[in-house]
C-alpha cells in the first residue's frame, strides 16, 4: 500500500476518511507541537477544526502568536493537487472568524498534494489579505508524510499509520522482522485500527506498572489493541518484540539484557479455559515478575469468561501486577464515534465493491449503535466473503449483527467441499496448520469423507487466506490458523450438531487436541469446542491407550483431561480399560498444581475412590502440609476430599510442629536460595502458605503471632539477600501521558459521508 518519492516513504492518507484526517491533525498540533488543542466538530466549531491560543514556533524560527484556527482539507482521492477552487469555503470561514479575532494565525492541513511554491505562495497572499490574518501556513500531503516519518511518537499515538505506509522504511531490520510476525497473525486490519479508551488504558497500564492483562467478551478487538502497542513499542523504543505461546515460551525468550515487551495472547485458552496454561503461568509468574523489575513490558489477553475460570487456579499473590493492570474492554461502553469509526474503516477500506457501499451507507449509522456490534461484525460487513448471500435491508443487517456465530455457521455450511475440508483440517489440528501442508493418513481419510482432496485443502486455504484464515509467520515457519477464535467457535458449532463430522473429529484430531478442545459428556466446560456422547467414548479411550503415560507430561494431560473434561459414565468405562490407574496416582508437591490430586477429588466426588486409597492421600497431604510447608489443601475443592476431623487433625499438626519451628523453615528457604531471582519472588511460596494457615488460625492469639514473626523474618532475610541482588530495572517508561486533545465527540455531518468514495 506505499507510496514512494524520492526513496521516501509517504502514507495513504485519502484512506483515513474525514474524521480520522482530523484527528490525526489535532494529535499533530497536540502531541508533536506542544500546543493544548481545543477541537471542534462541525455544530460547534464556527468552521474551526482546532484551536489554540499562545506562542508557536516552528522550525524556521519565526515566532507565531495569538489566536490559532485549524482548518483540515480532506480528499478522499490519491495523490488530488489543491486548486485554489478547492478552498472556497475555507476562504469564507476564514474571513468570519477573522471579522471575530479568531484567526491571527490560520493553519491549514490537507492531504491535497501542494503541487509548488508558486502556488504555496498564492494560497498564502490570497489568506493573509483577509484582514486580521497575520500569518498563514499550509501543510500538504508530502509535508504530513515528513511529519509522520520523522514522528515515532505520532505513529505510536495512531498506530494504524503502521498500515498505510511501508514498515522496511520507518523500522531497522529486526524489528522489521518481528513486526511482520506480529501483523501475520493480524492480517491487514491494523490500517482499520482507531484509538479507544481501551487503547489509551492498556498504553498508561503499560507505563505504570510493566504489564496489562486485556480482558474482553470475543470479537471485542482484544488482539488488534495488543498488536497496536506491540508494533508502536518496537518503533519507538526499538525493543525486541516478541509474541509467545505458554509460560514455557516466556521463560525461553527472556533476556534481562535485553529491552522487550512480550505478547500472550489468549494466555489461558483461546476459546475455552486451559487448566495447564494456568498452572503452568502459577510456575512462571516469579519470572514475570522479575522480568518486569528488569524492564520488560508484558501484555496478556483474555477472554472474560476463561479469565473468570482460570482465577480459581491461579496465584496471583505472585504477580500482584495482574489486578492492578486489568483493562476490561466492554464493546457496549465504546463511544459513538468510536463505533461509527470502526465501521468506517473496515466499510471503507474492505473488499467490497462500490455499489455494496452505497447500498449499505443508509443503514451504517444504525448498526453502529446496534447493541451487539462488535469490531469483529464490522470486518466482516467489509469482507465480500461473509456477504456473499446478504440481502441489503434491515432485516437482514439486523440479523447478521445481532446473530454473528449462528451466520458464520450458515456461511460455513454452504462452503464448496475444499473450503470446507480446508477449515476442518485447520480445526483438526487444534487450530494451528503447519505450510506446507502435511497431512497424516487419518486427516487423509477424514477429508475424504468430507468429499475433498488434498489438493482442494491446498486451493480452500488460499480461498479463505485473509476471511477465515490467516497464514502468520512464527520464529520463521508458517502456519495456517483462523482469522478469529470464533470462527472456530462457529465451526466446533457445526462438529457438535453433526454426528458424522464428530466421528471425522474424533478420528481425525491428535489426542493431545482432544485432550483440549472435548468433553466427554457436558461437566459445564464454557466454551468447549465439542461435546462427545457415551456412545462414541470408546474412540477416545482407543486413543488414550497409545499414550505412553510413564512420560511426566503425558500423564499430567491426562489427568488435567479427566479432572476437568469427563463425567461419571467415562470414569466407569476408563477404569474398566486401565484398572491400575487409580493406585498408580499420587500426591506431590505443590497441591495447587498437582494433576494427580485433582484425579483423586474426581473420584471421590463420583464415589469411585476406594478408601484406602483416599485415606493414604490424606496422609501424604499431612506430611506435605508440614514439609514443605503446602497449605495447598485448604482449597475448597480438596478439602472435599478429607473429613472433618481430619482436615482438624492436620491443622493441629500444624499448630504443634510447623509454627514452633518456622525459623528452621525460613533458615532451609535461605540455603536453598541460588541469587537468580527477586528474593521476595523465591520466598513467595512460603509467604503465601503463611498467610493461608494465618486465617485459619485466626481465633488462636499465639499461632497468629508465631506466623507474624516469621513473615517478619523473612522480610529481613529479603532485605538482606536484596543487597547482592541488583534488578536493572529500566525507569523509562515505553509510552507517554495520554493527548489532552481528545477530540469532542459531537457534530452533524456524519461520518460515513465518504464511506463509497
Amino acid at each position: 500500500m506505499s507510496k514512494f518519492q524520492a526513496n521516501e516513504i509517504t502514507y495513504e492518507l485519502h484512506s483515513l476518511g474525514w474524521k480520522a484526517f482530523q484527528n490525526l491533525c489535532v494529535t499533530v498540533m497536540g502531541e508533536i507541537w506542544g500546543q493544548v488543542v481545543q477541537s471542534f466538530f462541525d455544530s460547534h466549531d464556527g468552521g474551526r477544526d482546532g484551536a489554540f491560543h499562545g506562542t508557536w514556533t516552528p522550525s524556521s524560527g519565526e515566532v507565531f502568536t495569538g489566536s490559532f484556527t485549524a482548518q483540515c482539507k480532506f480528499t478522499a482521492k490519491a495523490d488530488k493537487c489543491l486548486q485554489l477552487t478547492d478552498l472556497k469555503d475555507e476562504l469564507d470561514k476564514a474571513k468570519r472568524l477573522a471579522s471575530k479575532g479568531l484567526a491571527d494565525n490560520y493553519i491549514l492541513f490537507t492531504n491535497f498534494r501542494l503541487t509548488g511554491s508558486t502556488d504555496e505562495k498564492l494560497i498564502q497572499k490570497i489568506f493573509e489579505d483577509i484582514p486580521g490574518i497575520n500569518r498563514f501556513a499550509a501543510y500538504g500531503y508530502d509535508r504530513l508524510s515528513q511529519i509522520i516519518r520523522e514522528s515515532s511518537r505520532l505513529r505510536m499515538l495512531v498506530p494504524r499509520i503502521y498500515g498505510l505506509g511501508d514498515l522496511t522504511q520507518i523500522l531497522d531490520e529486526r524489528a522489521y522482522g518481528q513486526a511482520q510476525e506480529i501483523l501475520s497473525s493480524l492480517g491487514d486490519d491494523l490500517n482499520k485500527f482507531i484509538i479507544t479508551d481501551a487503547y489509551r488504558q492498556s498504553e498508561k497500564a503499560l507505563a505504570e506498572h510493566g504489564f496489562v492483562l486485556l480482558l474482553g467478551e470475543p470479537m471485542c478487538g482484544k488482539s488488534t489493541i495488543a498488536t497496536a502497542l506491540a508494533i508502536g513499542a518496537l518503533d519507538e523504543w526499538g525493543c525486541s518484540t516478541i509474541k509467545v505461546r505458554d509460560a514455557d515460551d516466556f521463560v525461553k525468550h527472556f533476556n534481562p539484557h535485553e529491552k522487550q515487551l512480550f505478547w500472550v495472547d489468549d494466555s489461558f485458552g483461546a476459546t475455552q479455559f486451559d487448566w495447564s496454561c494456568a498452572v503452568n503461568w502459577n510456575r512462571t509468574f516469579p519470572h514475570v515478575n522479575a522480568a518486569i523489575h528488569k524492564g520488560a513490558k508484558i501484555i496478556f489477553t483474555s477472554r472474560d469468561y476463561i479469565y473468570k475460570s482460570a482465577k480459581r487456579c491461579l496465584k496471583e499473590s505472585a504477580l500482584p501486577v495482574i489486578n492492578e493492570s486489568q483493562v476490561v474492554i466492554h464493546v457496549e461502553n465504546l463511544s459513538k464515534e468510536e463505533r461509527e469509526q470502526i465501521l468506517y474503516n473496515h466499510i471503507r477500506l474492505g473488499n467490497q465493491t462500490k455499489s455494496y457501499k452505497e447500498k449499505i451507507k443508509p443503514f451504517l449509522p444504525d448498526i453502529a449503535s446496534h447493541g451487539k456490534f462488535s469490531p469483529e461484525t464490522a470486518r466482516r460487513l467489509g469482507n465480500k466473503f461473509f456477504t456473499k448471500e446478504l440481502t441489503i435491508s434491515e432485516y437482514s443487517l439486523n440479523n447478521f449483527v445481532e446473530k454473528p456465530l449462528e451466520k458464520l455457521c450458515e456461511i460455513i455450511n454452504t462452503m464448496d467441499d475444499g473450503n470446507k475440508s480446508a477449515l476442518a483440517l485447520v480445526f483438526i489440528r487444534g487450530g494451528v496448520l503447519p505450510s506446507p501442508l502435511k497431512i497424516t493418513n487419518e486427516e487423509g481419510q477424514a477429508i475424504a469423507r468430507l468429499g475433498g482432496s488434498v489438493g482442494d485443502i491446498i486451493k480452500g486455504l488460499e480461498s479463505l487466506n485473509g476471511s477465515f484464515l490467516v497464514n502468520s509467520v512464527k520464529e520463521g515457519n508458517c502456519s495456517w490458523h483462523f482469522k478469529h477464535p470464533t470462527i472456530r467457535d462457529a465451526f466446533a458449532k457445526i462438529v457438535a450438531s453433526n454426528q458424522d463430522l464428530m466421528d471425522i473429529y474424533l478420528t481425525g484430531a491428535p489426542l493431545d487436541k482432544l485432550f483440549s478442545e472435548v468433553s466427554c459428556g457436558d461437566v459445564g466446560v464454557q466454551g468447549v469446542s465439542v461435546v462427545v456422547p457415551t456412545n462414541q467414548y470408546s474412540i477416545v479411550i482407543e486413543k488414550i491407550k497409545f499414550l505412553d503415560i510413564t512420560k511426566w507430561f503425558n500423564k499430567s494431560s491426562l489427568c488435567r483431561f479427566l479432572s476437568y473434561r469427563c463425567d461419571k459414565p467415562f470414569f466407569n468405562k476408563f477404569i474398566e480399560e486401565f484398572p491400575t490407574f487409580i493406585s498408580e496416582l499420587s500426591v506431590g508437591t505443590y497441591i495447587y498444581a498437582d494433576t494427580d490430586i485433582n484425579v483423586l477429588v474426581r473420584l471421590h466426588e463420583f464415589n469411585l475412590l476406594p478408601e484406602e486409597k483416599r485415606a493414604k492421600t490424606v496422609s501424604s497431604i499431612k506430611e506435605l502440609a508440614i514439609d514443605i510447608p503446602d497449605s495447598g489443601f485448604l482449597r475448597d475443592n480438596i478439602r472435599c476430599l478429607m473429613t472433618g476431623d481430619e482436615i482438624s487433625n492436620i491443622l493441629q499438626l500444624v499448630q504443634e510442629t510447623l509454627l514452633p519451628n518456622l525459623d528452621k523453615q525460613i533458615d532451609a528457604w535461605r540455603d536453598n536460595y541460588d541469587g537468580d531471582d527477586d528474593p521476595d519472588t523465591h520466598f513467595e511460596e512460603l509467604k503465601s502458605a503463611l498467610d493461608d494457615y494465618k486465617q485459619e488460625f485466626e481465633e488462636s492469639e499465639a499461632s497468629c503471632q508465631q506466623i507474624h514473626e516469621a513473615i517478619n523474618r523473612i522480610e529481613h532475610v529479603v532485605e538482606e539477600l536484596r543487597t547482592d541482588y541488583t534488578p536493572s530495572r529500566s525507569e523509562e517508561s515505553f509510552f507517554g501521558q495520554n493527548s489532552s486533545s481528545s477530540p469532542k465527540h459531537s457534530e452533524n455531518r456524519s461520518v460515513f459521508d465518504d464511506v463509497d468514495v
